[in-house]
Protein backbone atom coordinates (compact mmCIF):
# COMPACT_ATOMS: atom_id res chain seq x y z
CA UNK A 1 0.00 0.00 0.00
CA UNK A 2 2.66 2.31 1.09
CA UNK A 3 4.27 1.68 -2.44
CA UNK A 4 1.09 2.37 -4.09
CA UNK A 5 0.59 6.18 -2.44
CA UNK A 6 4.37 6.45 -3.42
CA UNK A 7 3.41 6.01 -6.96
CA UNK A 8 0.93 8.23 -6.84
CA UNK A 9 2.46 10.92 -5.00
CA UNK A 10 5.74 10.86 -7.23
CA UNK A 11 4.07 10.89 -10.28
CA UNK A 12 1.70 13.72 -9.76
CA UNK A 13 4.32 15.56 -8.06
CA UNK A 14 6.97 15.42 -11.30
CA UNK A 15 3.75 15.65 -13.57
CA UNK A 16 2.76 18.94 -11.16
CA UNK A 17 6.13 20.47 -11.67
CA UNK A 18 6.38 19.70 -15.36
CA UNK A 19 2.50 21.22 -16.36
CA UNK A 20 4.13 24.79 -14.08
CA UNK A 21 7.30 24.95 -15.69
CA UNK A 22 5.21 24.65 -19.17
CA UNK A 23 3.07 27.19 -18.41
CA UNK A 24 6.12 29.96 -16.95
CA UNK A 25 8.17 29.37 -20.18
CA UNK A 26 4.74 29.92 -22.51
CA UNK A 27 3.94 33.41 -20.77
CA UNK A 28 6.90 34.87 -21.07
CA UNK A 29 7.15 37.78 -23.44
CA UNK A 30 10.19 39.64 -25.12
CA UNK A 31 9.04 42.89 -23.31
CA UNK A 32 9.23 40.94 -19.80
CA UNK A 33 12.43 39.43 -20.88
CA UNK A 34 14.19 42.45 -22.17
CA UNK A 35 12.90 43.86 -18.95
CA UNK A 36 15.28 41.68 -16.99
CA UNK A 37 18.48 43.41 -18.67
CA UNK A 38 17.83 46.31 -15.71
CA UNK A 39 15.97 44.58 -13.06
CA UNK A 40 17.86 41.12 -13.13
CA UNK A 41 20.87 41.27 -15.33
CA UNK A 42 22.04 37.70 -13.82
CA UNK A 43 18.83 36.40 -14.97
CA UNK A 44 18.04 37.89 -18.71
CA UNK A 45 20.54 35.69 -20.51
CA UNK A 46 19.25 32.76 -18.78
CA UNK A 47 15.34 33.35 -19.65
CA UNK A 48 16.66 34.69 -23.32
CA UNK A 49 18.27 31.41 -24.43
CA UNK A 50 15.59 29.55 -23.40
CA UNK A 51 13.08 31.47 -24.63
CA UNK A 52 14.95 31.98 -28.28
CA UNK A 53 15.47 27.68 -28.06
CA UNK A 54 11.81 27.18 -26.84
CA UNK A 55 11.63 24.03 -28.51
CA UNK A 56 14.43 22.36 -26.61
CA UNK A 57 13.05 23.40 -23.01
CA UNK A 58 9.19 22.14 -24.34
CA UNK A 59 10.80 19.25 -25.65
CA UNK A 60 12.35 18.14 -22.00
CA UNK A 61 9.41 18.83 -19.73
CA UNK A 62 6.86 17.61 -22.87
CA UNK A 63 9.38 14.02 -22.45
CA UNK A 64 9.27 13.96 -18.58
CA UNK A 65 5.55 14.63 -18.30
CA UNK A 66 4.57 11.83 -20.78
CA UNK A 67 7.45 9.63 -18.63
CA UNK A 68 5.65 10.56 -15.01
CA UNK A 69 2.39 9.77 -16.53
CA UNK A 70 3.71 6.34 -18.30
CA UNK A 71 5.43 4.67 -15.43
CA UNK A 72 2.68 6.49 -12.45
CA UNK A 73 -0.20 4.82 -14.96
CA UNK A 74 2.17 1.48 -15.26
CA UNK A 75 2.83 1.41 -11.60
CA UNK A 76 -0.46 2.33 -10.11
CA UNK A 77 -1.87 -0.59 -12.07
CA UNK A 78 0.30 -2.95 -11.45
CA UNK A 79 0.26 -2.06 -7.52
CA UNK A 80 -3.58 -2.05 -7.45
CA UNK A 81 -3.99 -5.74 -9.41
CA UNK A 82 -1.27 -6.77 -6.66
CA UNK A 83 -3.01 -5.60 -3.81
CA UNK A 84 -6.82 -5.63 -4.71
CA UNK A 85 -6.86 -7.75 -7.78
CA UNK A 86 -7.60 -6.95 -11.55
CA UNK A 87 -12.13 -6.26 -10.77
CA UNK A 88 -10.58 -2.86 -8.71
CA UNK A 89 -7.93 -1.41 -11.87
CA UNK A 90 -10.96 0.17 -13.58
CA UNK A 91 -11.79 1.85 -10.50
CA UNK A 92 -7.96 2.80 -10.27
CA UNK A 93 -7.58 3.88 -13.45
CA UNK A 94 -10.03 6.46 -13.26
CA UNK A 95 -9.27 7.66 -10.04
CA UNK A 96 -5.35 8.17 -11.09
CA UNK A 97 -6.79 9.88 -14.34
CA UNK A 98 -8.86 12.63 -11.80
CA UNK A 99 -5.85 13.48 -9.94
CA UNK A 100 -3.88 13.63 -12.87
CA UNK A 101 -6.24 16.15 -14.96
CA UNK A 102 -7.04 18.36 -11.89
CA UNK A 103 -3.28 17.67 -9.65
CA UNK A 104 -0.91 17.57 -12.57
CA UNK A 105 -2.74 19.31 -14.99
CA UNK A 106 -5.36 22.06 -14.50
CA UNK A 107 -3.96 23.77 -11.22
CA UNK A 108 -0.03 23.98 -12.17
CA UNK A 109 -1.08 25.52 -15.20
CA UNK A 110 -3.40 27.85 -13.73
CA UNK A 111 -1.04 28.76 -11.35
CA UNK A 112 1.80 28.88 -13.72
CA UNK A 113 -0.14 31.43 -16.18
CA UNK A 114 -1.29 33.35 -12.91
CA UNK A 115 2.44 34.26 -11.41
CA UNK A 116 4.45 33.34 -14.45
CA UNK A 117 6.62 36.70 -13.30
CA UNK A 118 7.65 35.50 -9.97
CA UNK A 119 7.84 31.95 -10.57
CA UNK A 120 10.06 32.82 -14.02
CA UNK A 121 13.64 33.14 -11.92
CA UNK A 122 13.22 29.43 -11.24
CA UNK A 123 13.07 28.02 -15.01
CA UNK A 124 17.04 27.99 -15.92
CA UNK A 125 17.58 26.20 -12.36
CA UNK A 126 14.98 23.48 -13.28
CA UNK A 127 15.12 23.21 -17.34
CA UNK A 128 19.08 22.98 -17.39
CA UNK A 129 19.59 20.29 -16.09
CA UNK A 130 16.37 18.61 -17.42
CA UNK A 131 17.70 19.58 -20.83
CA UNK A 132 21.29 17.74 -20.33
CA UNK A 133 19.64 15.03 -18.25
CA UNK A 134 17.13 14.20 -21.26
CA UNK A 135 19.28 15.57 -24.08
CA UNK A 136 18.83 12.51 -26.06
CA UNK A 137 15.19 12.70 -26.25
CA UNK A 138 15.87 16.37 -27.37
CA UNK A 139 18.06 15.14 -29.66
CA UNK A 140 15.88 13.33 -31.61
CA UNK A 141 13.17 16.01 -31.21
CA UNK A 142 15.30 18.52 -33.04
CA UNK A 143 16.22 15.49 -35.73
CA UNK A 144 12.29 15.46 -36.81
CA UNK A 145 11.90 18.89 -36.81
CA UNK A 146 14.42 19.44 -39.07
CA UNK A 147 13.10 16.60 -41.12
CA UNK A 148 9.69 18.23 -41.19
CA UNK A 149 11.04 21.78 -41.50
CA UNK A 150 10.63 24.90 -38.93
CA UNK A 151 8.24 27.49 -40.46
CA UNK A 152 8.63 30.44 -39.02
CA UNK A 153 6.00 33.01 -37.77
CA UNK A 154 5.31 35.58 -39.73
CA UNK A 155 2.30 37.04 -37.57
CA UNK A 156 1.61 40.86 -38.15
CA UNK A 157 3.38 41.87 -34.96
CA UNK A 158 2.15 45.54 -35.57
CA UNK A 159 -1.02 44.32 -35.33
CA UNK A 160 -0.24 42.51 -32.33
CA UNK A 161 1.30 45.75 -30.33
CA UNK A 162 -2.05 47.75 -31.35
CA UNK A 163 -4.45 44.86 -29.92
CA UNK A 164 -1.60 44.91 -26.70
CA UNK A 165 -2.21 48.72 -26.37
CA UNK A 166 -5.85 48.45 -26.89
CA UNK A 167 -5.98 45.74 -24.20
CA UNK A 168 -3.99 48.14 -22.00
CA UNK A 169 -6.38 50.77 -22.42
CA UNK A 170 -9.42 48.64 -21.47
CA UNK A 171 -7.83 47.47 -18.38
CA UNK A 172 -7.15 51.47 -17.48
CA UNK A 173 -3.46 50.53 -17.81
CA UNK A 174 -3.02 53.12 -19.86
CA UNK A 175 -4.83 56.46 -21.25
CA UNK A 176 -7.17 56.06 -23.75
CA UNK A 177 -5.18 59.32 -25.78
CA UNK A 178 -1.57 56.65 -25.51
CA UNK A 179 -3.35 54.11 -26.52
CA UNK A 180 -4.98 56.32 -29.80
CA UNK A 181 -1.27 57.62 -30.31
CA UNK A 182 0.42 53.83 -30.29
CA UNK A 183 -2.15 52.80 -32.89
CA UNK A 184 -1.05 56.21 -34.97
CA UNK A 185 2.42 55.62 -34.69
CA UNK A 186 1.88 52.16 -36.31
CA UNK A 187 -0.47 52.92 -38.86
CA UNK A 188 2.43 56.10 -39.98
CA UNK A 189 3.78 54.14 -42.63
CA UNK A 190 -0.07 54.00 -44.35
CA UNK A 191 -0.54 56.99 -44.35
CA UNK A 192 -0.28 59.58 -47.56
CA UNK A 193 1.28 62.86 -47.08
CA UNK A 194 -1.53 64.70 -49.21
CA UNK A 195 -3.87 64.03 -46.39
CA UNK A 196 -1.76 65.57 -43.58
CA UNK A 197 0.53 68.39 -45.77
CA UNK A 198 -0.67 72.09 -46.17
CA UNK A 199 -2.17 72.17 -49.57
CA UNK A 200 -0.53 74.82 -51.82
CA UNK A 201 -3.80 77.00 -51.53
CA UNK A 202 -3.85 77.96 -48.70
CA UNK A 203 0.30 78.00 -47.92
CA UNK A 204 1.88 81.86 -47.85
CA UNK A 205 4.58 81.75 -50.26
CA UNK A 206 6.79 83.87 -51.49
CA UNK A 207 8.90 85.20 -54.66
CA UNK A 208 12.70 85.91 -53.89
CA UNK A 209 11.28 89.48 -55.65
CA UNK A 210 8.73 90.33 -52.76
CA UNK A 211 9.76 93.89 -51.14
CA UNK A 212 10.47 94.25 -47.97
CA UNK A 213 6.95 95.55 -47.52
CA UNK A 214 4.98 93.79 -49.08
CA UNK A 215 6.70 90.86 -46.72
CA UNK A 216 6.12 92.21 -43.72
CA UNK A 217 2.53 92.55 -44.59
CA UNK A 218 2.64 88.76 -45.34
CA UNK A 219 4.10 87.95 -42.21
CA UNK A 220 1.94 90.18 -40.25
CA UNK A 221 -1.26 88.54 -41.78
CA UNK A 222 -0.20 85.11 -41.55
CA UNK A 223 1.88 84.68 -38.55
CA UNK A 224 3.98 81.67 -39.44
CA UNK A 225 7.26 81.00 -38.67
CA UNK A 226 8.61 79.64 -42.06
CA UNK A 227 7.53 80.60 -45.34
CA UNK A 228 8.56 78.97 -48.55
CA UNK A 229 10.31 80.60 -51.63
CA UNK A 230 9.29 79.71 -55.18
CA UNK A 231 10.06 81.11 -58.56
CA UNK A 232 7.49 81.81 -61.21
CA UNK A 233 7.96 78.48 -62.49
CA UNK A 234 7.23 77.22 -58.77
CA UNK A 235 10.58 75.46 -58.21
CA UNK A 236 11.58 75.99 -54.62
CA UNK A 237 14.80 78.28 -54.00
CA UNK A 238 14.63 78.03 -50.00
CA UNK A 239 13.15 78.64 -46.90
CA UNK A 240 12.58 81.98 -45.07
CA UNK A 241 12.66 81.74 -41.31
CA UNK A 242 10.22 85.21 -39.67
CA UNK A 243 12.65 85.83 -36.92
CA UNK A 244 15.04 87.02 -39.95
CA UNK A 245 13.03 89.45 -41.07
CA UNK A 246 14.79 92.50 -38.47
CA UNK A 247 18.15 91.19 -39.85
CA UNK A 248 17.08 91.27 -42.96
CA UNK A 249 15.66 94.95 -43.08
CA UNK A 250 18.68 96.02 -41.86
CA UNK A 251 21.00 94.34 -44.50
CA UNK A 252 21.65 94.88 -47.68
CA UNK A 253 21.58 91.74 -48.61
CA UNK A 254 18.92 89.53 -51.27
CA UNK A 255 15.78 87.63 -49.32
CA UNK A 256 17.58 84.16 -50.41
CA UNK A 257 20.90 85.35 -48.49
CA UNK A 258 18.62 84.41 -45.31
CA UNK A 259 16.82 81.22 -46.90
CA UNK A 260 17.72 78.09 -45.48
CA UNK A 261 18.97 76.20 -48.51
CA UNK A 262 18.88 73.66 -50.04
CA UNK A 263 15.15 72.81 -49.84
CA UNK A 264 14.30 69.88 -48.68
CA UNK A 265 11.61 68.60 -51.57
CA UNK A 266 9.59 64.78 -51.31
CA UNK A 267 7.38 63.29 -54.01
CA UNK A 268 3.53 62.41 -52.85
CA UNK A 269 4.21 59.02 -53.29
CA UNK A 270 5.93 58.47 -50.02
CA UNK A 271 4.06 57.72 -46.95
CA UNK A 272 3.93 60.36 -43.81
CA UNK A 273 6.88 58.01 -41.91
CA UNK A 274 9.31 58.30 -44.74
CA UNK A 275 8.90 61.86 -44.70
CA UNK A 276 9.04 61.87 -40.81
CA UNK A 277 12.27 59.70 -41.64
CA UNK A 278 13.70 62.29 -43.94
CA UNK A 279 13.02 65.68 -42.32
CA UNK A 280 14.94 64.37 -38.89
CA UNK A 281 17.84 62.94 -40.81
CA UNK A 282 18.15 66.19 -43.01
CA UNK A 283 17.43 68.16 -39.73
CA UNK A 284 14.69 70.31 -41.68
CA UNK A 285 11.58 71.57 -40.19
CA UNK A 286 9.59 71.70 -43.87
CA UNK A 287 9.47 69.67 -46.95
CA UNK A 288 7.95 70.77 -50.34
CA UNK A 289 5.54 68.49 -51.70
CA UNK A 290 5.74 67.58 -55.70
CA UNK A 291 3.73 65.02 -57.82
CA UNK A 292 5.06 63.37 -60.48
CA UNK A 293 4.62 65.73 -63.23
CA UNK A 294 6.44 67.61 -60.79
CA UNK A 295 3.71 69.99 -59.78
CA UNK A 296 4.04 71.90 -56.03
CA UNK A 297 0.95 70.43 -54.18
CA UNK A 298 1.81 72.16 -50.87
CA UNK A 299 3.97 72.01 -47.96
CA UNK A 300 4.96 69.14 -44.99
CA UNK A 301 6.12 69.79 -41.87
CA UNK A 302 7.10 68.25 -38.62
CA UNK A 303 4.09 69.51 -36.98
CA UNK A 304 1.86 68.25 -39.58
CA UNK A 305 3.25 64.67 -39.15
CA UNK A 306 3.09 65.34 -34.92
CA UNK A 307 -0.32 66.25 -35.17
CA UNK A 308 -1.43 62.67 -37.15
CA UNK A 309 0.38 60.58 -34.15
CA UNK A 310 -1.25 62.61 -31.39
CA UNK A 311 -4.80 62.89 -33.54
CA UNK A 312 -5.08 65.91 -33.24
CA UNK A 313 -4.67 69.84 -34.23
CA UNK A 314 -1.51 71.52 -32.45
CA UNK A 315 -3.10 75.24 -32.05
CA UNK A 316 -0.77 78.00 -30.51
CA UNK A 317 -1.42 81.26 -30.21
CA UNK A 318 -0.29 82.25 -33.95
CA UNK A 319 -2.77 79.79 -36.17
CA UNK A 320 -5.20 81.92 -37.84
CA UNK A 321 -7.57 78.25 -38.18
CA UNK A 322 -6.75 74.92 -36.60
CA UNK A 323 -6.93 73.06 -39.92
CA UNK A 324 -5.06 74.07 -43.11
CA UNK A 325 -6.79 71.69 -44.98
CA UNK A 326 -9.78 72.48 -43.96
CA UNK A 327 -9.49 76.27 -44.94
CA UNK A 328 -8.16 74.59 -48.23
CA UNK A 329 -11.13 72.83 -49.28
CA UNK A 330 -13.70 75.63 -48.31
CA UNK A 331 -11.83 78.52 -50.51
CA UNK A 332 -11.93 75.12 -53.35
CA UNK A 333 -15.92 75.46 -52.95
CA UNK A 334 -16.17 79.03 -52.95
CA UNK A 335 -14.20 79.33 -55.73
CA UNK A 336 -15.74 76.57 -57.59
CA UNK A 337 -19.38 78.01 -56.69
CA UNK A 338 -18.47 81.78 -58.28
Amino acid sequence: MLLLLLIVVVSISVSFICSILEAVLLSLTPSFISQQKIDNPTLYPKLKKLRDKIDRPLAAILTLNTIAHTVGAAGVGAQVTHLYGSAYLGIASAVMTILILILSEIIPKVLGAKYWRRLSPILPTILNPMIILLAPFIWMSDLIMRLIGNSKDDANFRQEIKSLAGLAKELKAIEPKEQQVISNILDLDEVDLTTIMTPRVVTASIKPTITIEELKNLIDQNQFSRYPILDDDENPLGVFFRHDLVDLINSHDSLLEFAEKPPLVLPDSISAKSAFRKLLDEKQHLAFIYDEYGSWLGIITLEDILEKIIGEEIVDETDIVPDMRLLAKKRWEIRRKS
